[in-house]
């Protein structure tokens, strides 16, 4: 699941320590997913009990109920084993507070229709882990970004974040800040070897888009064909960003572009180099690859986070609601 360390002009919890979330971020994953499976399992068995366990005592029962509640949260707890402190090794000194609410407050088991197979609370479980995330990437302990909520239904975005693995880095369209003027910029994902700079051409099923070097391109929709801007512009506008940026702290990333239409077709004569081109006839193929990689997160990858957060303009205010603070 790609982590998302900036949203727009948001502020994030990864700006304020790249070195520390991403780490925590998939350590409370697996320790949330280990805990949500319980719950779900217990309640589970508890609805397939037999009719004739009604007729237990109520004293019995409650007994049984504060047993597994005083279990749960005991779980919530957070425990040194010898795993999280070779963990913490990659994090800096600071209190884990932020754990604790991101446990009980950030982390909870939507209220849907309960799940009847592990593939349904699968679903559900990244469903709610995408709220977490928007959370974290429009909060922090002290401030807050008023989020759009188109973002909890934004398709791309979720495509993102619950299709790619922990250890991409994702900032969805950010505003960077440069010579204080605010520039928009296309989408970027830090994957632990390579930078890539993201658009998506999917206007409709089945649609052809014809590019070229010129200023715009043509589309072909069913039976009507239209001019739109070269995407081609903004995604090198991004890549010209991202690169100054990084040359600054004499960081060698490689940096490529790419153009993805899922539904449609993509047809350009010439490629230029760095750009990847990814339609129907090679998405499954180029899905699956990006997908699979085992490569764990690179100090690198951590210094270009870093340094490309610091130039992203972000937009927050103190917090006011008392019941989210930690304690």
């Amino acid at each position: 699941m790609g982590q998302l360390i900036k949203l727009q002009d948001y502020i994030s919890r990864y700006e304020l320590d790249i070195y520390k979330y991403p780490a925590r971020f998939i350590r409370l994953k697996r320790k949330q997913w280990e805990l949500y499976k319980e719950k779900w399992e217990y309640e589970k068995l508890r609805q397939q009990e037999p009719f004739e366990s009604e007729q237990r005592s109520n004293v019995y029962i409650e007994e049984e109920k504060d047993n597994f509640w005083h279990k749960m949260k005991q779980k919530f707890k957070w425990r040194h084993s010898e795993e999280e402190i070779l963990e913490a090794k990659v994090e800096t000194e600071t209190t884990y507070t932020d754990d604790e609410h991101f446990n009980l407050g950030d982390f909870k088991i939507s209220n849907g229709p309960f799940p009847r197979t592990i593939e349904e609370l699968k679903r559900q479980f990244l469903e709610d882990l995408f709220r977490v995330q928007l959370i974290w990437a429009s909060s922090t302990f002290s401030s807050q970004s008023f989020i759009d909520y188109s973002y909890y239904r934004e398709k791309n975005l979720k495509y993102f974040i619950q299709r790619f693995p922990d250890t991409y880095l994702l900032l969805y369209q950010p505003i960077f800040l440069l010579k204080k003027a605010p520039v928009e910029s296309e989408t970027i994902m830090l994957t632990p070897t390579e930078t890539y700079c993201i658009t998506f051409l999917e206007k409709e099923d089945g649609a052809v888009y014809l590019g070229s070097d010129q200023y715009f391109w043509d589309g072909r929709f069913n039976q009507r064909r239209e001019k739109f801007l070269n995407p081609l512009i903004s995604l090198n506008r991004t890549e010209s960003i991202v690169k100054g940026i990084l040359k600054q702290e004499n960081l060698d990333v490689p940096i490529k572009k790419i153009i993805i239409s899922r539904n449609g077709y993509i047809d350009l004569p010439q490629v230029p180099y760095g750009v990847i081109i990814v339609d129907q006839r090679n998405y499954n193929e180029w899905f699956q690859r990006m997908r699979l990689s085992k490569t764990p997160l690179k100090s690198t990858q951590f210094k270009a986070a870093k340094c490309i957060l610091e130039h992203c303009k972000t937009t927050a205010m103190p917090r006011r609601d008392e019941g989210f603070k930690y304690q």
